[in-house]
């Protein structure tokens, strides 16, 4: 630990006694008297301080960025580097007058500032690794809505895109083991916020997003999703999420990465709300759109899939070509789990409707014929693979035995 003598004169600096300005000479004082790593000395001067001094900083700053985006950063810098040392360490990151400082941090990362956002990230991905954190913003969603919001207005959203994957993707995993009606609430609205600005985006934010709702749906369960909705309709997140997949997997591009990220994230949603995915075409949907939007989206996964085993058959099984088809027919597994939801769904559907329901039987057997021709084009390739195969082991052992 730092000298004891040193150490205090800060905490006398920094404590709601001291003036403004001996505050702002603390701070500055503090990196030259204190190493980032001495957890007891930072505990020590974080008891002391008065840290609405930050949040002033902070807010301050925020509004000279406003006025002048290449002014001088210097008060953002000097708070922001601060509380970065605090949110390293545990004890402090997850103390509520740290956690207050989540919305204006929030504030700063989507202000494209050079450096300063970043590091602003930098802090709340240290804060949000602690359940404490994760649970402020999932019982205030405004906080990251508001992210979302920022990010849709940003020149380049890269970096404010995967600091909403990885708050995301906690979130999830926090709401794995913790089913509580306000969290289950605060998750569904910044989830359909995201999902939101992925379906009407029309910049890059829209392909940054793909992964990061993608990630967001990874750990949900079943389980889990069905307590979501309970709490929280789901309904208008799986109308988003579904319309912008089908935007990316229309596009002719050779960004093919896009197209294989929208079928894994369009999965999950088959996964997780097959009755809220598919009911529209089975049974006269509330809006004629959504029903066209997801005739049109299990029809691309299995053109897609098709797609996978055509990439599959353009070179002989050897070795090196059996590593270019694993890397080209992937996704093959992920339009067969849409496929195979798809008839698992309808088939239980089917067997619980009275005979007087009005089923849309055309649209059924419509949607029986494409799962039929990507079901039947699998079992053709599978042969198709085996016999090849058993040719080359064949050949391989007739050379042994010569």
């Amino acid at each position: 630990m730092a000298p004891l003598e040193q150490v205090e004169k800060c905490a006398r600096l920094l404590s709601r006694k001291s003036t403004d300005d001996e505050k702002f000479a603390g701070l500055l004082l503090l990196p030259r008297v204190i190493d980032a790593q001495d957890t007891d000395a930072w505990t020590l001067i974080f008891d002391a301080m008065d840290i609405r001094f930050i949040e002033r900083l902070m807010r301050t700053g925020i509004k000279q960025a406003d006025e002048q985006r290449t002014g001088d950063q210097a008060l953002l810098n000097i708070a922001v580097s601060v509380i970065d040392v605090l949110a390293s360490h545990a004890s402090i990151a997850t103390n509520t007058r740290m956690l207050d400082r989540i919305p204006t941090l929030c504030t700063v990362a989507a202000m494209e500032i050079d450096k300063v956002s970043a590091d602003a990230i930098s802090v709340l991905c240290k804060l949000l690794a602690h359940d404490a954190a994760i649970d402020r913003v999932l019982h205030d969603s405004s906080i990251l809505v508001q992210v979302v919001d920022a990010a849709s207005k940003c020149s380049d959203p890269r970096a404010i895109a995967q600091f909403l994957d990885y708050a995301l993707n906690r979130g999830s995993h926090y709401i794995h083991t913790h089913h509580d009606t306000a969290v289950a609430r605060g998750w569904a609205a910044v989830v359909a916020s995201t999902a939101e600005a992925f379906a009407k985006s029309h910049t890059v934010l829209k392909f940054e997003l793909i992964a990061a709702l993608a990630n967001a749906l990874e750990p949900i369960t079943v389980d889990d999703a069905h307590y979501i909705d309970e709490q929280s309709s789901c309904i208008s997140l799986i109308q988003s999420v579904s319309s912008g997949c089908i935007f990316v997997l229309k596009q002719k591009t050779e960004a093919t990465q896009y197209t294989d990220q929208a079928l894994v994230l369009y999965s999950h949603l088959t996964r997780l709300w097959p009755h809220h995915v598919f009911v529209g075409l089975v049974h006269n949907a509330t809006h004629a759109v959504h029903q066209k939007e997801a005739e049109l989206a299990l029809r691309l996964a299995c053109v897609e899939g098709q797609s996978a085993i055509d990439s599959m058959m353009i070179a002989p099984p050897d070795s090196q070509a059996d590593r270019m088809r694993i890397r080209r027919g992937w996704k093959l597994s992920v339009c067969a789990e849409i496929a195979a939801a798809w008839l698992e769904w309808v088939t239980r559907w089917l067997d619980d409707q009275p005979e007087s329901t009005n089923i849309d039987e055309a649209s059924i057997y419509n949607m029986m014929n494409e799962v039929q021709k990507l079901a039947s084009s699998v079992v053709n390739f599978m042969l198709d693979w085996k016999e090849r195969t058993s040719e080359r082991l064949m050949l391989e052992n007739g050379a042994d035995l010569i």
